[in-house]
């Protein structure tokens, strides 16, 4: 028989455990801190994010790691920059803490922060812009990284192959404004001439762009693009027509090619594209361009693109929210912050020092 006294012992054992097990497994007796949660709103310059894979894996990750509360924010026309604006209004009005911006209209975006139509801290990619509300800029040299591109051309291809520049048709971002100064820099910096078009978004506009260009008769020509989304259409181009594109044996500028075989040019007649294009089999030395989306590394490992110049754009995802949460607890010790460019081709998507960069993981 248990005595009075072993029964209050009993009652104290078990009122002891159940106030420790409310101490560990919840805050009614120790209430801990409650974090405050950040919330970001990230708005870019592009109806689609196809580019922004990588960007958005180091941006959630910085999120989880940080406490914020991140939205991803797109454009219904690219380079909208009045549509733009009006976001920028609506989520400072709809209570973000912090914006992350990619500026459609860089003067648009540098007037707001300066005449404090931007109420909060504002972090920009891509552009040195600053301002009364700005948290700070982080991203590439994409100036420094159109040389780099056009330094490999000239190193791949000499001049007596033609270089064609696919330019973006429409507004261009800053990013591929200053890339596209850097290849056209480095070019005429080293006497280098070049031929611009307009990028097309099929592939008979691919094959006008070759009939203007009078590639036949052994010519060979490299083509350089200034955006991802170009670079990723010529490389389907090429994917679909391999018979365009110089074979390793025959990449010697310059030696005339043989011709075209007979069904080739059968087949060309039928789909309306005619003689003078192309006249000698692989007539197209190499394509070049910028971006790490997964089709363009694909294409690369293919072998229809040649080499492309990539930067860490998991890190400037990262970066960009550490930076706006750094900015809403009043640390503003690294508000400007440029990450390194880099140039690869195939035999470097495999190697250790690319990988993460390529293919983050969260």
């Amino acid at each position: 028989m248990i005595g009075r006294r072993g029964k209050w012992m009993i009652i104290l054992y078990m009122a002891f455990l159940t106030v420790l097990f409310l101490m560990c497994s919840t805050d009614l007796i120790i209430r801990e801190p409650e974090k405050e949660v950040y919330q970001i709103a990230v708005i870019i310059e592009d109806a689609r994010d196809d580019n922004y894979g990588s960007f958005r894996k180091g941006m959630d990750q910085a999120a989880m790691e940080l406490n914020a509360d991140v939205h991803f924010i797109t454009l219904y026309e690219k380079m909208d920059a009045d549509q733009q604006m009006d976001l920028i209004s609506r989520e400072q009005q709809d209570g973000a803490d912090a914006l992350i911006i990619v500026p459609a209209d860089a003067d648009k975006v540098a007037g707001a922060l300066t005449d404090g139509r931007v109420t909060v801290p504002a972090v920009i990619i891509g552009s040195e812009i600053t301002g009364e509300k700005a948290a700070g800029t982080i991203g590439a040299d994409y100036k420094n990284m159109g040389r780099q591109l056009a330094e490999a051309v000239m190193r791949d291809a000499d001049e007596t192959c033609q270089v064609l520049i696919l330019e973006e048709p429409q507004k261009r971002s800053i990013m591929s404004r200053l890339f596209l100064e850097g290849i056209k820099e480095e070019f005429e910096e080293c006497g280098r001439g070049w031929k611009s078009a307009a990028g097309q978004e099929t592939s008979q506009g691919f094959w006008n762009l070759a009939k203007s260009l009078d590639s036949g008769g052994g010519q060979r020509l490299v083509i350089l693009a200034e955006t991802p989304e170009l670079l990723t259409e010529a490389a389907g181009f090429l994917a679909e027509n391999p018979e365009v594109l110089a074979a390793a044996e025959e990449k010697k500028p310059g030696e005339p090619q043989p011709e075209a075989l007979p069904e080739e040019k059968e087949s060309r007649m039928r789909d309306g594209i005619g003689e003078g294009v192309f006249e000698s089999r692989g007539a197209v030395l190499g394509l070049y361009g910028r971006g790490s989306t997964l089709p363009a590394l694909n294409y690369l490992d293919r072998g229809m693109i040649q080499g492309i110049c990539v930067t860490d754009e998991y890190s400037i995802g990262y970066l960009s929210v550490d930076m706006a949460v750094r900015a809403l607890e009043g640390d503003s010790s690294r508000n400007r912050l440029q990450t390194d460019s880099y140039y690869i081709e195939k035999e470097d998507l495999r190697k250790p020092e690319y990988e993460k960069l390529l293919f983050p993981v969260e």
